[in-house]
């Protein structure tokens, strides 16, 4: 068996650490899944992506699983892990249907959210041009640090919600909400990190 090269394993962690952080700082991004409605059961209804961006706001972007459509008032809601002050929606997209909606906004069945988005579509209206996307950004007074400072729990226990149609016009409509563990970005800095470390100690014990 050879030797270990322990200056060669240096190196490579603290190639692979670099990488790791790089990783963790582009992809400053979370995805969350719609998994739960009260019309259709449990299922993958939609995903919801957080960006954070470099002015400190967080772009959102929902998109609901083919067959199914955003319509009517309340038709995204979402809470701001505090502090909630000076929060504002903007940048959304399509803005000819969606715009910002009231706050503290009851989704049947999932509870209130802190704030929302409105459809100007009818059920009928939605069905027909496939409305099953929008994209907004959302600011505050002190900024964001974090794209998961979206994701805070409701009452309810849920992160998001939607009020969703099946394209079929005999089915039946509701709501969906999902809610999930905040994700990888802050993972990959620890290990990142922790590998910088170890390479850090191998490098010191070798010119020992």
């Amino acid at each position: 068996m050879s030797p270990i090269n322990f200056r060669k394993l240096a190196v490579s962690l603290a190639m692979f650490a670099v990488v790791t952080l790089a990783s963790s700082v582009i992809a400053r991004a979370d995805s969350y899944t719609l998994t739960n409605s009260n019309f259709a059961g449990n299922g993958n209804f939609g995903t919801v992506l957080t960006t954070l961006n470099g002015d400190g706001t967080i772009t959102v972007n929902v998109t609901l699983t083919a067959g199914y459509v955003f319509h009517s008032n309340g038709a995204f809601g979402f809470n701001v892990v505090d502090p909630d002050a000076g929060v504002t929606i903007s940048l959304i997209s399509p803005n000819s249907i969606f715009s910002a909606g009231g706050t503290n906004v009851a989704f049947d069945g999932f509870g209130k959210f802190e704030f929302s988005l409105d459809s100007n579509q009818s059920t009928a209206d939605a069905r027909a041009s496939n409305t099953n996307s929008v994209t907004f950004t959302v600011s505050r007074t002190a900024g964001f640090t974090n794209a998961n400072q979206l994701a805070e729990l409701n009452s309810g226990g849920w992160f998001f919600a939607a009020q969703i149609a099946p394209l079929d016009p005999n089915a039946a409509t509701g709501f969906a909400a999902g809610a999930g563990a905040v994700p990888e970005p802050t993972s990959m800095l620890l290990l990142g990190t922790g590998l910088i470390g170890v390479a850090t100690g191998l490098r010191r014990r070798l010119r020992k």
